[in-house]
């Protein structure tokens, strides 16, 4: 039962610790739905824009494993072509990593939200020039 002191709602020492316990679990809870998990197969399209062709859609698929913030994996055009990738980071539903192929190195910049994963690819190549992309993906569903 609360008790009034000097003018004063005064909770009990129970019921402290309860809204306690009550508040570090929504904290708790809150973290961690604000951080990505896209542990699977994801595949999808990318728009390919560069200075010397056409705009270009291309299939990709990507394959994911994070840790933490620990993001490992690959990508290719399809699950039977994959290139590891390198610097993978999880912050948030933020995802950044990198791929090197023979000729060209990708930098990824993505969010994650649910099912999808979009964002931002810029390809630099070793002749100095330079291809952007748009990345759109939706995960696999477990069979």
């Amino acid at each position: 039962m609360p008790e009034l002191r000097a003018g004063r709602l005064r909770i009990s020492t129970y019921k402290e610790g309860a809204v306690r316990t009550l508040l570090v679990s929504l904290l708790f809870s809150a973290a961690t739905l604000s951080a990505a998990e896209v542990t699977g197969k994801w595949p999808g399209t990318m728009e390919v824009k560069s200075p010397e062709r056409e705009p270009r859609t291309e299939r990709v698929y990507r394959i994911l494993k994070q840790d933490g913030e620990k993001l490992e994996g690959s990508g290719g055009p399809q699950e039977g072509e994959q290139h590891p990738m390198q610097n993978g980071k999880v912050e948030g539903d933020r995802l950044t990593f990198q791929i090197q192929l023979s000729r060209m190195t990708l930098s990824f910049d993505l969010r994650a939200k649910d099912d999808q994963i979009e964002g931002d690819i810029k390809g630099e190549r070793t002749d100095g020039r330079t291809e952007t992309a748009q990345l759109s993906l939706k995960r696999v569903a477990d069979k």
